[in-house]
């Protein structure tokens, strides 16, 4: 069998496909391969998982070879507070002990005061920190997963994150055509283990970012999975140092500090990429503004 996984960072892609090639017991694993083709997919038992984020429009004609498809959605609020915190790895080969430092005192503040210090407030101390616009990318990832549903949805099952976590299987099992279980995340992957929950946004926006999601999330909540009217904060939010401040120490431990040369050189690559990703979430997003165009009564 051959069955695909497809989601956006920090959704429950690398648990489900574990919990996925567990059940079927030793299939060629192809993790988040930067594009696909047919000759990936000659195993008979196979599971590939696939970032939407490096989907590309050629693969749309491979989806029908496999035999089973699933996209799994999660809230975007939390996946913001994931990519968040889980950046720390993604960027570390560029940040001096100071910037990581820096980093981690900011989220220090964050968990001992909540309600002081705005979710906004934090993306910009990482900002200052990183250089990384997660306020850019939360819209770029809103915008890719609703061109995404809207392509390719109907040939998928979809699963919500926060089934999964809560081992509310019984449609993805149905589906299927066997059982899974949660999966177990182990080795280099298990840097990807944060909390394993969902609705921590509850716990970590302030009604100043509700202010600035709101509006921005709207189309997402409305269209994939969710109430676009349900922004109810916790009334006493707690954050757990476990998941928060010692998570991110963790991870910064895992990559050494780098020299000032391979700094530059690094940086030099991430701008590189970055203004690529821009331009193909520009491609999106003028897709998306052309099919609701197309779609108004005239």
């Amino acid at each position: 069998m051959r069955v695909l996984i497809v989601g956006e960072g920090k959704s429950g892609t690398t648990a489900l496909m574990r919990s996925v090639a567990t059940s079927l017991g030793n299939p060629v694993e192809l993790f988040e391969p930067r594009t696909m083709t047919e000759d990936d997919l000659e195993p008979e038992s196979l599971v590939v998982k696939k970032l939407v984020l490096n989907w590309q429009s050629r693969e749309n004609a491979l989806v029908e070879r496999f035999d089973k498809r699933l996209l799994i959605t999660r809230d975007p609020r939390d996946r913001l507070i994931s990519h968040l915190l889980y950046d720390a790895y993604n960027r570390a080969p560029e940040l001096s002990l100071q910037r990581r430092e820096r980093w981690l005192k900011a989220l220090q503040k964050k968990v001992d005061n909540p309600t002081k210090h705005s979710l906004t407030w934090l993306m910009g101390a990482w900002f200052r920190v990183s250089g990384v616009d997660l306020l850019s990318h939360y819209v770029r990832a809103s915008d890719r997963g609703i061109a995404f549903e809207r392509r390719n949805g109907k040939l998928f099952h979809t699963v919500s994150y926060e089934d999964y976590v809560t081992g509310s299987f019984g449609a993805i099992n149905d589906y299927l055509g066997f059982a899974i279980e949660q999966g177990v995340v182990e080795g280099a992957e298990s840097r990807v283990v944060r909390s394993k929950a969902s609705g921590a946004w509850r716990e970590w926006f302030t009604d100043a970012d509700v202010n600035v999601f709101r509006p921005m999330t709207h189309r997402w909540l409305t269209e994939i999975n969710g109430d676009p009217n349900d922004w109810e904060l916790s009334s006493s939010p707690v954050l757990d140092p476990t998941t928060t401040v010692e998570y991110v120490r963790d991870l910064f431990a895992r990559v050494p500090e780098p020299s000032p040369e391979d700094r530059k050189k690094i940086r030099k690559a991430a701008k590189k990429e970055q203004k690529r990703a821009i331009k193909k979430a520009q491609r999106t997003s003028d897709s998306l503004t052309d099919a609701e165009t197309r779609s108004e009564p005239r």
